[in-house]
């Protein structure tokens, strides 16, 4: 069974005592993702046969969370002159 895009989550659940996330996804791009990085479980598959949802278990190293670096027009045009002044020397 396929989802439908307004239907699709992935859900992570941190575990303090093991220092592990569980993660539950029915998010293709997600399901595919976490195949390259970790042993994942496919749950349900659609009628294609392509995973549908899946379950793993990620460690603490393998999940971070960063602020967004937001810039200004003015530090985008900073950094680009920096970037053509390192490159010419």
């Amino acid at each position: 069974m396929a989802y439908s895009r307004k239907e699709q989550e992935t859900v992570l659940v941190y575990e303090t005592e093991t220092d592990q996330w569980t993660v539950y996804s029915t998010v293709p791009k997600h399901i595919r993702k976490l195949e390259k990085i970790t042993d994942i479980t496919i749950t349900e598959y659609d009628e294609r046969n392509n995973p549908a949802a899946a379950k793993g278990t990620l460690t603490a190293k393998q999940v971070s969370m960063k602020k967004e670096r937001v810039m200004s027009e003015e530090q985008r045009q900073a950094a680009a002159e920096r970037m053509r002044n390192r490159q010419s020397s």
